[in-house]
């Protein structure tokens, strides 16, 4: 899927995927994930190759939001800290506030103990997308990626968003592989994946 490529992504700011479905972004995420080894080439983090990390320490230093509802026929908690238990109430509360959902989900009956409904049925698509984003904000990761995290948001929902990730930038590394302008618009560097290469693009420019 992938040729030639080589990319840097700089610690504390924010970095867009764009191109074409297809075209390799998200098994780039796998290859930083370590999910994915690539068959030549290496995968750096500060100098130092995915394969002579601890790829359990790494994963959990990494937040990831994906495109696709995730959502547990549970409780606004057992979604957010996904019964580990070594994370306490003031934990997913201070998640929560950091996504930007703390203030609805107070509003629940039951606060962080509502139940979100199947699939999360009981949500607006925000709404459920924040909680989503609590969940990858919880273990306090050192990179954040969004996979097409806001594609099915309405305007005004994805201002708030990227309201909520500018709030994020410096305090951790950012990585949203998307096709929105509005989260292009809040890059440190854009680069478009195609034909198995990259492209490194001016920022707020295609």
């Amino acid at each position: 899927v992938l040729k030639d490529l080589s990319l840097a992504i700089p610690a504390g700011q924010m970095t867009c995927l764009v191109g074409e479905s297809g075209t390799g972004k998200s098994t780039i995420a796998d290859l930083i994930i370590g999910l994915t080894r690539p068959q030549s080439g290496r995968v750096t983090v500060d100098g130092a190759a995915i394969g002579e990390l601890d790829l359990r320490a790494w994963r959990r230093a990494i937040g990831y939001v994906p495109q696709d509802n995730l959502l547990l026929h549970e409780t606004v908690l057992r979604n957010v800290a996904l019964a580990d238990d070594s994370i306490t109430r003031e934990a997913v509360s201070a998640a929560l506030a950091r996504a930007g959902a703390l203030e609805f989900v107070l509003a629940m009956p039951g606060g962080l103990d509502a139940d979100v409904g199947e699939g999360g049925a009981r949500l607006s698509g925000g709404q459920r997308q924040r909680i989503l984003i609590a969940r990858a904000l919880v273990h306090e990761p050192r990179l954040l990626i969004l996979d097409e995290a806001t594609s099915a948001l309405d305007a005004t929902t994805e201002q708030a968003l990227c309201a909520m990730l500018e709030s994020l930038r410096g305090s951790m590394t950012i990585l949203a592989i998307t096709h929105q302008q509005a989260l292009r618009a809040l890059a440190d560097r854009i680069y478009r994946v195609e034909r198995g290469g990259i492209t490194l693009l001016p920022t707020g420019g295609d």
